[in-house]
């Protein structure tokens, strides 16, 4: 079976993971809002980020209906709407744990 995703961005937490996607089984047409996603991981559930705005200065930044993330080349910082503020590593590997893979599939599919 052919991926259904390559990860473009991976930062890991204690709290889970977090990567920006790009789905590979989609149509040329697709909305770039289907074809790019974040997903934020954790030991049991994958949650998919809305999308609302990016900008890029001295590093990134993404807002998302359910928070705000701020990132370079070695960290970032996620900062969740309800609350907590999760610090991430990014991850220079970009390979999620192997029962991590196979949620990501099935939250997909």
């Amino acid at each position: 079976m052919p991926p259904l995703y390559e990860i473009l961005f991976l930062f890991s937490a204690p709290q889970g993971y977090l990567a920006e996607i790009k789905r590979l089984n989609q149509p040329i047409n697709t909305p770039k809002s289907t074809v790019f996603q974040w997903l934020w991981i954790d030991k049991a559930t994958v949650t998919t980020l809305l999308f609302v705005n990016m900008a890029t200065s001295p590093r990134q930044h993404r807002t998302f209906k359910e928070a705000l993330l701020w990132f370079d080349d070695t960290k970032g910082e996620l900062r969740w709407n309800s609350g907590p503020t999760v610090q991430l590593v990014a991850e220079p590997s970009q390979a999620l744990p192997q029962p991590l893979i196979l949620l990501v599939n099935l939250h997909l599919s």
